[in-house]
């Protein structure tokens, strides 16, 4: 039975990234790695559905776009800069509206929280 619960903890630190690589520890990412992973985070997902990560991408793009049309043209650029604050004023409040839900695991198997605490009690007792 050790030898079970020594597997299981290796696999779980294998998992958390500790052990696997001969190296002793995670590799550290760059900046621009962090950055490329959180874009492809936001746009993972269902294509049409409107998330909190891709209103705040879209609002850092036109902050970008009124730096670049501030130095051609005036115009445009405030424009572009009140419609990028809007934008990410709303993003910021999607993400306190409906936080993102995780899933509770137990050696990796989901927790399931269902029916009444007396059908529970019953379930647990017969």
């Amino acid at each position: 039975m050790s030898d079970r619960y020594k597997r299981e903890i290796e696999d779980i630190l294998r998992q958390a990234g500790e052990l696997g690589s001969g190296k002793g520890g995670r590799r550290r990412r760059n900046l621009l790695g962090l950055v490329w992973q959180q874009v492809v985070q936001s746009l993972s997902g269902k294509v049409l559905s409107i998330t909190p990560g891709r209103v705040i991408l879209t609002a850092v793009v036109l902050f970008v776009l009124a730096l670049m049309a501030g130095s051609l043209t005036s115009g445009l650029a405030p424009l572009l800069g009140f419609a990028g604050l809007i934008l990410f004023i709303v993003g910021y409040a999607m993400f306190f509206i409906k936080p993102p839900q995780t899933e509770k695991r137990w050696r990796g198997q989901p927790i399931e929280y269902g029916g009444s605490w007396w059908s529970r009690f019953r379930r647990n007792r017969g």
